[in-house]
């Protein structure tokens, strides 16, 4: 007896099935960008933000202004003040009118930015016109020193701003 294996049809029913499944796949692909089910982010403002030593006063402090862009409004920014090398430290924007952030609006401190909520301990809120602090203990700036100052728009975790200044 005699047994004849016939494999003829193996390669063609392989590149069908395959041919199907890649059509599945490039259909499931293109409906999810047409439908939008793969989400969507927020697109990032464009703003023109600078931050310079303070030369207004005598104090070692700075100040954060918006030249050109976007109006940033309350609640979808946040502000980093702190020594260089230090972790930042973020202080989000209120939800008030007075904390937009537009063309010609200024921020200026000579506080450090910390969250840290503990009795005794120094605590900073971000007002329209800067860094105030609240408690015993607050930490001002040094003059001579560097600080890293960066400026995130919250909705799309775009940097606007990622400086060093040195105050005097």
């Amino acid at each position: 007896m005699k047994i004849v294996k016939n494999e003829d049809a193996v390669s063609p029913v392989i590149g069908v099935i395959l041919m199907v499944a890649i059509t599945v796949i490039l259909a499931a692909v293109i409906a999810a960008f047409v439908f939008n089910l793969g989400g969507s982010q927020q697109k990032a403002p464009t703003a023109s933000i600078v931050a310079a030593n303070n030369p207004d006063t005598g104090a070692p402090d700075l100040k954060i202004q918006q030249k050109g862009g976007d109006l940033l409004k309350a609640g979808d920014w946040k502000v980093s003040i702190v020594a260089v090398g230090d972790s930042p430290v973020y202080v989000t924007s209120s939800n008030t009118s007075a904390s937009d952030f537009g063309v010609g609006s200024q921020l200026t401190t000579g506080y450090l930015t910390n969250n840290t909520v503990v009795p005794g301990e120094t605590y900073y809120t971000l007002t329209s016109s800067g860094l105030t602090t609240t408690g015993g203990n607050f930490t001002q700036m040094v003059s001579g020193q560097k600080y890293d100052v960066k400026l995130v728009h919250i909705p799309s975790s775009a940097m606007l701003l990622d400086t060093v200044v040195e105050v005097r």
